[in-house]
């Protein structure tokens, strides 16, 4: 007998949609965990600030620009920590912390879905998988929105001159590059797992109007 259409899809692009969720998944964790979304040429003599990602910040016999304070900051620092607090007007400006808000959420949500995309992978069945398909494509759509506002917003401020020292020297780096790949696969995750959920649909329709039901028990 030919294939149908569902058939032939699931047979494609369904494991495509679990693969692109786990590469969103892991390309998310990283940007949100490692401290290269802005690096600096380092090609400076003097003190200056080495890299930053959203926790974490590394600095070279760097102090207060403004010098009001004598602090000398040398190696890395997580990025609440209370030593930062002679410097934390200068770091936890407010764009900044609204990358931190958004893509913490984004960060989430995204354990949510690789949750969800285990629990197609490993407890498949048609019945089951709907609701679940529903669940995850929201949920990969909200974490998607989050984590889209994050990287647009830093890609417009994170390198300007208002605020790290030497912006000149200042670029995004690869945890920066992450975290977009990961958006950016996140919402193909979530249109796949979309159209699989239109597909289970049409098929439980389709099944209901012709009188078309599962064998129980078949082997």
């Amino acid at each position: 007998m030919t294939p149908s259409v569902y058939e032939t899809y699931e047979a494609t692009t369904y494991p495509w949609a679990q693969l692109i969720s786990v590469v969103s998944f892991l390309s998310i964790v990283i940007g949100f965990c490692s401290p290269y979304w802005l690096s600096n040429s380092q090609d400076l003599e003097e003190g200056h600030f080495l890299n930053t990602g959203l926790w974490e910040i590394c600095f070279t016999n760097y102090h207060d620009y403004t010098y009001r304070y004598d602090r000398i900051y040398d190696g890395c620092y997580w990025t609440l920590d209370e030593e930062m607090h002679v410097i934390a007007d200068q770091i936890n400006r407010p764009f900044f912390v609204t990358v931190q808000v958004f893509f913490t959420i984004c960060f989430t949500l995204s354990l949510i879905g690789a949750g969800l995309t285990g629990i197609l992978v490993f407890c498949p069945g048609e019945d089951f998988e709907r609701p679940v398909l529903k669940v995850a494509y929201i949920d990969l759509f909200i974490s998607w929105f989050f984590g889209f506002l994050a990287v647009i917003v830093f890609g417009a401020m994170g390198d300007n001159r208002d605020w790290m020292p030497h912006w000149d020297h200042n670029h995004l780096s690869w945890s920066f590059a992450l975290a977009v790949v990961g958006v950016v696969a996140e919402f193909v995750a979530a249109v796949l797992f979309l159209v699989e959920y239109r597909i289970q649909k049409r098929k439980e329709s389709y099944r209901q109007s012709h009188g078309v039901f599962p064998l129980e028990g078949k082997n």
